[in-house]
């Protein structure tokens, strides 16, 4: 989608998060509100990435989905909230703010819902907290993996390579392995495409925008591994380090 419709993408998002905003704040959302709520803050952040060529706005909408996930599920619980939804978890992670992703781990819904969720789903967040976050003990997140390969059954899941990647601290495979799973994104979207119809503000934003293969390259850099400048879907610049920290609030203030 061309840029000219970025703005009226953001501001659809801005302007729909400021009714759930005073919901969530009075303590009466549930888990539609807040992860509508977050996922709005992600298509503005996406698209004033793209709009502007600046990480800060960016950066600091990432920050707002991980903080406003992280009350809503210390004040309100987790109950309604499977771990496979928990993609403001990858919000606070992609901005760099690991004690609000830290939180996050700490209120979130950790045991499988099974029935609910697919297990490889929540296994793949489940080890990015355990490895990434929480600094697990290496035994304890091989025994996830494994859980995670038994999961799969046979069938292919390109993040667990790019999983086990992290654990070994393996850079090339790594950078082989995130590589291939982008470029895998790709080509599901542009097949999903020939039969859906997607949504414009995912067009805008998400389409050309991988939050998942951020997170992993921020972690990869928190381990110590050497990584690419750029990725596919994952621009150097939404790499970049934020010049300020948000409040832990910042998201109940508005724009």
């Amino acid at each position: 989608m061309a840029s000219r419709f970025l703005p009226a993408v953001i501001e659809n998002a801005l302007d729909d998060n400021r009714a759930l905003r005073r919901v969530l704040v009075r303590g009466t959302g549930r888990a539609r509100h807040i992860l509508t709520f977050c996922g709005n803050c992600r298509i503005a952040g996406i698209g004033a990435l793209f709009l502007t060529g600046t990480s800060e706005p960016f950066l600091h909408r990432l920050h707002q989905s991980g903080r406003a996930f992280a009350h809503y599920l210390r004040n309100v619980g987790n109950a309604d909230v499977r771990l496979s939804l928990s993609r403001p978890f990858f919000d606070a992670v992609g901005a760099g703010d690991f004690d609000g992703a830290a939180l996050i781990a700490q209120h979130a819904r950790r045991t499988w819902a099974q029935g609910e969720e697919y297990e490889e789903d929540f296994l793949f967040i489940e080890f990015l907290i355990q490895h990434g976050v929480l600094g697990a003990k290496v035994a304890d997140c091989e025994d996830l993996l494994a859980r995670y390969e038994r999961a799969l059954r046979g069938a292919e899941d390109l993040r667990l390579d790019v999983c086990r990647a992290l654990l070994q601290a393996d850079a090339e495979a790594f950078n082989q392995a995130l590589a291939l799973f982008l470029s895998d994104r790709k080509d599901r979207l542009e097949a999903q495409a020939e039969t859906t119809t997607f949504p414009e503000e995912l067009l805008a934003t998400e389409w050309n925008f991988s939050l998942e293969g951020l997170v992993l390259a921020r972690l990869a850099e928190r381990s110590g591994l050497e990584t690419e400048e750029d990725y596919l879907h994952v621009p150097s610049l939404a790499r970049a380090p934020a010049r300020t920290r948000p409040g832990e609030d910042s998201w109940m203030e508005g724009d």
